[in-house]
């Protein structure tokens, strides 16, 4: 289901355009979270925030585009500061950097939701499910655990698949040893999913979604809320469900930390987030 827009939210920031101070490279800046600003503790260093002010006050719109909901990006809005429309869920839904209120989304297909759990279930994976920003999963386990870690997210247990009968379901991972993720990945070809893209936004966490959305698409509809084009975009992450929006923008850059198939085909490597990637990235190629 698509929603556009909103209007008389007072609270969107974004639409009092910054005032450039210098000839910046790129107005926008369309980052991934986990493995980009991110470290590896969840935290983000002094100097990234540092330089993500910087760009800012030289006049640029930071789009967070994360595969997380908006709930679990909420602890670090205060040292981001987001000034633009936040990229949510891997493109499905676009959040008010404010106060989460969605202005675009769509949700996966219910029989192919149901069908992911299941394969999930019957190969042993721990099934994540987030359904209008509430988190559900088939075991509260370590795992899960792991999964919520630096979050204000609580996890609740479902007992059936089918309690998401008639519900939205706007993402799905199944998380477990990488190994038997990247099989599981392989054979999802085989599953006879319509209208579901899937990717891995680290070893063990296979992400499932809506095709009709993506990162690239979702930062291309808010490039447009703001009256800019990918001309305008830098984008920047680590995992392959990052791709298409490092493909998509102007300059794409992949960090040094991303697998091999994503650092080849983006235009340019930063360092690693243990090294402020992104802080670099904007120092030397963004202002």
């Amino acid at each position: 289901m698509q929603r556009p827009a909103a209007s008389g939210y007072g609270s969107l920031l974004w639409k009092n355009e910054p005032k450039v101070k210098n000839d910046m490279n790129y107005r926008i800046l369309a980052t991934d979270m986990d493995g980009t600003v991110l470290r590896d503790d969840k935290t983000i260093s002094r100097e990234t925030t540092k330089a993500i002010r910087e760009f800012r006050e030289a006049g640029g719109y930071l789009i967070v585009s994360s595969g997380r909901p908006y709930p679990a990006l909420t602890g670090y809005l205060k040292e981001l500061e987001p000034n633009a429309p936040m990229v949510t869920y891997n493109g499905a839904k676009i959040v008010d950097p404010v106060d989460g209120h969605p202005l675009f989304e769509e949700n996966m297909l219910e029989e192919d939701a149901v069908r992911i759990m299941e394969e999930g279930e019957k190969r042993g994976h721990t099934v994540i499910v987030w359904t209008n920003d509430i988190l559900y999963g088939n075991e509260l386990n370590k795992n899960m655990e792991i999964y919520v870690y630096g979050t204000d997210t609580i996890p609740l247990r479902y007992e059936s698949r089918e309690f998401f009968r008639g519900r939205r379901v706007t993402k799905i991972i199944l998380n477990d040893d990488p190994t038997k993720i990247a099989v599981t990945m392989k054979d999802m070809e085989t599953v006879g999913l319509v209208g579901t893209t899937w990717a891995t936004s680290g070893p063990e966490y296979l992400e499932f979604y809506s095709s009709k959305v993506s990162k690239a698409l979702s930062v291309d509809r808010v490039a447009k809320m703001l009256g800019l084009s990918r001309n305008d975009v830098c984008a920047v992450g680590d995992g392959r469900n990052d791709l298409e929006m490092i493909k998509y923008a102007a300059l794409g850059v992949a960090m040094q930390n991303a697998p091999e198939d994503v650092r080849i085909q983006a235009d340019f490597v930063t360092e690693s987030n243990e090294s402020d990637g992104v802080a670099k990235l904007i120092r030397t190629r963004i202002l």
